[in-house]
């Protein structure tokens, strides 16, 4: 049995980091020393529940207790994750203070803790079980020849861990089966059954989470390789896991079963495809602003995929060295890097899509979002949208900060309130109900995706409103102009009178200036002018913004507001620069009629021209329903065509009509 890493290969790994990230080691020996003190932060990147602010015991460990009032610290607590520092602290500095408090530290707990106590329900969790026999196992080869290791300790952290595992084996219902704990706790049993083989029937524990995995890796990926539970932080939790099940099988010469490779696949791609231009997922659902490169660096060297080295590290990181091992370093090197065969692309299933003009660091995203709402770490996202501009994050999603019950911040972040979407009549289209809880979610309608060399174009809607007493559909509707121009057009089908609001949340010290309907924000390096094509109420709010769990801060909610009678239509249009750069666009509406010169109705149709240069003009027409009568045709600037919703490129005096929706 080989274990994670060779005997010895540890310290290999450690000379390998001091020589080459001297930052990274600093902050794991900064880290590590706080834990001999009993003193827990939890700072790692994928902590799934990161807490900063240090908490020391006194004494001895109380590993049941709770501070800050969050039950979260206790989780992480439990999951103990931080002997991984410890480890690493040791195989740099071959300080033996390391390994006592390492093997002080689990004696306590394995002699403290009892599993079947309600008492300690907080530290014996099934989801904290799993990811316990990974990090233990992990831990242990760190200090394999330390003098303070013996077959004692291993055999008492192998029988805690026999004792814990038999428990996964029994507890898996319909809930783990689906749910992110499930992919945990059956990684954990993979993990203990190759680590700790001479241990009672570890064969058919290996068996048996190897076909759980599989199973999962079919019900919980969906076909667009979304984790179904739409939080990209639990979707890299399941696929770290599933990369340790993939390192330590391949390590021992055992087979990695192809549903599992294609679940790491399908993963890994919907990370490379929602990475933003800093490469960061976005912070969707229950999810931190946290770099994606190193979880794509480990799928790309498993997988030995060209592609996904494209949005991953050139080199092996400081994260994934400690995962594949010294060898990984001129094996990695050998692999080509290929770029994406794609920009844009919609995920249909889960209701995601991004567009873009390239990948680069300086180039322009957006993320719309309108699908399932997933678990209980969906937020009330329908038809909200992310936009990156030259690099720089200037809308986003505010993200999650807590997870307390009766938190103000938790219900207002996971509100439809706290997201860039449309309200009517100030009412939630999704309601939830405590920390987890929902109450109702919008059914979304998910419609139309187009993308270009030139433009991209996304539709959808969802039916949150029907409940009203007069009802209303809503649509929203993103014209993306490459590189830099994107108009949004939202729609709201009613025969009643109703209040309409947008709301746009700024990132962070985002500077904003108003005037009449053109709203212009600014950051370090880029800008956007945001212009609304009829007067309409222009506000701005406080809210607030969640970087990562437990960390909150103030940013600027602009608050768009109008009241109309039967359909409406609002247009805005956002142009991005760099913040340099002083070229101006001519944005205006201009007159729709049909084809007899018949004036058509604004509840039907208008029409946007925008003018680039000279030489480059594209006319926008958006219509809102079906035309009916005679005269089926449009005409605008003398052009005339047939189609609900169409875009007009007119170059050097040659005209090309697009016809987006007939």
């Amino acid at each position: 049995m080989k274990g994670f890493l060779e005997i010895n290969e540890n310290f290999k790994i450690g000379d390998y980091v001091s020589n080459n990230f001297p930052e990274e080691i600093q902050e794991v020996i900064n880290t590590a020393d706080m834990i001999c003190e009993n003193n827990f932060i939890f700072n790692h990147k994928w902590d799934m529940e990161v807490c900063k602010t240090p908490y020391k015991f006194q004494d001895k460990i109380i590993w049941n207790h709770i501070p800050f009032q969050d039950p979260e610290w206790t989780f992480m607590l439990n999951r103990h994750k931080f002997w991984l520092d410890l480890g690493k602290a040791y195989s740099v500095t071959k300080n033996e203070k390391y390994a006592l408090a390492f093997f002080n530290q689990i004696n306590s707990w394995i002699d403290t803790v009892e599993l079947e106590n309600p008492l300690f329900k907080d530290c014996t969790r099934t989801i904290e079980m799993g990811l316990r026999a990974i990090n233990w196992s992990k831990a242990l080869e760190f200090f394999k020849t330390s003098p303070n290791y013996n077959e004692k300790i291993r055999k008492k952290i192998g029988d805690s861990l026999y004792q814990q595992c038999q428990i996964l084996m029994d507890i898996y219902d319909d809930f783990r089966t689906l749910s992110n704990w499930g992919v945990l706790q059956n990684a954990g049993l993979v993990v203990f059954s190759i680590i700790f083989e001479e241990y009672k029937n570890t064969k058919e524990i290996l068996e048996t989470a190897l076909n759980r995995l599989e199973y999962q890796c079919q019900i919980q990926i969906l076909p667009d390789g979304i984790h179904w539970e739409q939080s990209p932080m639990y979707q890299n939790e399941v696929l770290n896991c599933l990369l340790d099940v993939a390192i330590l099988l391949k390590n021992n010469g055992i087979l990695i079963p192809d549903k599992i490779l294609e679940g790491i696949k399908k993963l890994a791609y919907s990370n490379l495809i929602m990475a933003k231009p800093n490469h960061h997922q976005p912070i969707q659902g229950d999810s931190d602003d946290t770099d994606l490169r190193d979880i794509i660096t480990r799928a790309a060297y498993i997988l030995k995929d060209e592609t996904l080295k494209f949005g991953s590290y050139k080199t092996i990181d400081f994260e994934s060295i400690w995962e594949l091992g010294i060898n990984s370093l001129e094996e990695y090197e050998t692999l080509s890097s290929k770029s994406p065969a794609f920009t844009s692309i919609q995920l249909k299933e889960s209701g995601n899509f991004y567009l873009r003009d390239n990948f680069s660091e300086n180039g322009n995203y957006l993320w719309f979002r309108c699908g399932p709402i997933g678990s209980g770490h969906g937020h009330g996202e329908h038809l909200h949208f992310d936009l990156t501009v030259y690099g720089e994050n200037l809308l986003s999603d505010p993200g999650r900060c807590t997870y307390v019950e009766n938190d103000s911040r938790r219900d207002y972040l996971r509100s439809v309130f706290a997201h860039n979407t449309t309200i009517v009549d100030n009412l939630p289209f999704s309601e939830f109900n405590g920390a987890w809880g929902i109450t109702d979610s919008a059914f979304t309608l998910n419609s139309n995706f187009i993308t270009t060399e030139k433009f991209d174009f996304v539709e959808a809607g969802h039916l949150g409103y029907l409940k009203l007493h007069n009802p209303v559909i809503t649509f929203r509707k993103i014209l993306y102009l490459k590189p830099n121009i994107w108009i949004i057009t939202d729609e709201f089908h009613s025969t009643g009178t109703h209040t309409y609001k947008q709301i746009f949340n700024l990132n962070p010290n985002i500077n904003i200036i108003s005037n009449n309907n053109t709203i212009n924000i600014s950051g370090k390096k880029s800008k956007l002018e945001m212009k609304w094509l009829e007067n309409i109420n222009l506000s701005t709010e406080n809210g607030l913004f969640s970087t990562e769990y437990n960390k909150i801060e103030e940013n600027k909610k602009i608050i768009s507001e109008i009241t109309s009678t039967g359909n409406k239509m609002i247009l805005t249009v956002l142009t991005g620069n760099e913040i340099n750069n002083s070229s101006l666009v001519n944005i205006k509406e201009i007159k729709i009629t049909r084809g007899d010169g018949s004036e058509v109705p604004s509840s039907e149709a208008r029409a946007i021209e925008i003018t680039i240069s000279d030489s480059i003009k594209y006319i926008f027409v958006n219509g809102m329903k079906d035309i009916a009568n005679q005269k089926k045709s449009y005409l605008v600037n003398g052009i005339l065509f047939y189609g609900k919703i169409a875009l007009i490129e007119i170059e050097n005096n040659k005209t090309k009509i697009n016809i987006l929706k007939y």
